[in-house]
C-alpha cells in the first residue's frame, strides 16, 4: 500500500480535531470546577428555608424549638450533623456531605441540609435524585 496526498491531510485533519476536542472539554472542566468552589448548604426546617450558607466559613449552627434540637456543622467545606436529640441518631452518623446534590436529612426533628450551587437555576427544577 501505498501513502497517498488525500491520506496525509486526512489524518492531519483528524489530528487537528481531535486536539481542537481535548482542548474545548478541559476549559469546560476547568470553568465549572472554578465555579463550583461557591458552594452554598441549605437548611430547611419544616418544610421552611431557614439559612443558605456558604461552605467557606467555618460555623456551628444550632436548632431548637419545641424540645427538637439539631447542631450542625460546617468545617473545611464540609458539613456534617454533630448532635441531634432524636431517638434513632442516623443524621448524626451520617458521613459529612461536600458535593452538589448531597444531604443529610433528619427525618424526626424535620430538618434538611442539601448542598446547593447558587450559580444553578436547576435547583428548584427536581427535587431529589436517587444515586
Amino acid at each position: 500500500m501505498k501513502i497517498k496526498k488525500g491520506d496525509i491531510i486526512i489524518s492531519i485533519s483528524l489530528l487537528v480535531i481531535s486536539i481542537l476536542m481535548a482542548f474545548t472539554i478541559s476549559n469546560k472542566n476547568i470553568e465549572k470546577i472554578s465555579n463550583n468552589t461557591s458552594k452554598l448548604l441549605r437548611v430547611e426546617k419544616n418544610s421552611k428555608l431557614l439559612y443558605e450558607l456558604p461552605l467557606d466559613e467555618d460555623r456551628e449552627i444550632v436548632l431548637q424549638d419545641n424540645n427538637k434540637y439539631n447542631k450542625i456543622i460546617i468545617k473545611d467545606g464540609k458539613v456534617y450533623m454533630k448532635e441531634a436529640n432524636c431517638r434513632d441518631q442516623i443524621c448524626v452518623h451520617m458521613h459529612p456531605i461536600k458535593e452538589m446534590g448531597e444531604t443529610i436529612i433528619c427525618l424526626p426533628n424535620q430538618v434538611f441540609l442539601e448542598i446547593i450551587d447558587p450559580n444553578s437555576d436547576t435547583n428548584n427544577d427536581i427535587d431529589k435524585v436517587v444515586r
